[in-house]
């Protein structure tokens, strides 16, 4: 047992205390009357807290990944009507996760899907409920 201990224990041992981090520059603000936790103290903390932050902030546009112009999807009501809320207001940026590149790329596409009438102005488009809302069907 002490064995795997001193086997696990070696590797964080032998680099130390005079480990060089990646972001040196990094400095931590202490606040007075504050109260803090030992591990917050430690600078190799403070370095992960930060790739974790980040990887937060690299953005999962499915535009970007597919490699697809959302100007070009503009006939796709489906595709459009997540990012509209069930009002019909197009969703903000912190809400849908896209570059602002895609975000105005696909507010355009959302316009113009309103301006030819294939998407509702003051509601977002259901696709099951479209049917029976029309009369085609539902019975």
């Amino acid at each position: 047992m002490q064995d795997q201990i001193d086997r696990l224990i070696s590797p964080a041992a032998s680099s130390g205390p005079g480990k060089v981090y990646e972001n040196s520059e990094y400095t931590r603000v202490y606040f007075p009357k504050t109260t803090y936790h030992p591990h917050e103290l430690d600078e190799g903390y403070a370095q992960k807290a930060m790739e974790k932050a980040a990887e937060s902030k690299k953005s999962k546009d499915p535009f970007v990944a597919l490699g697809m112009n959302p100007l070009k999807a503009y006939k796709n009501s489906s595709l459009l009507s997540n990012f509209v809320t069930d009002m019909g207001k197009i969703k903000p940026r912190y809400k849908t996760g896209l570059t602002p590149k895609s975000q105005r790329r696909v507010a355009q596409a959302i316009k113009r899907a309103r301006a030819f009438g294939l998407i509702p102005v003051t509601s977002r488009l259901d696709s099951v409920n479209n049917y029976k809302s029309l009369g085609r069907g539902g019975r």
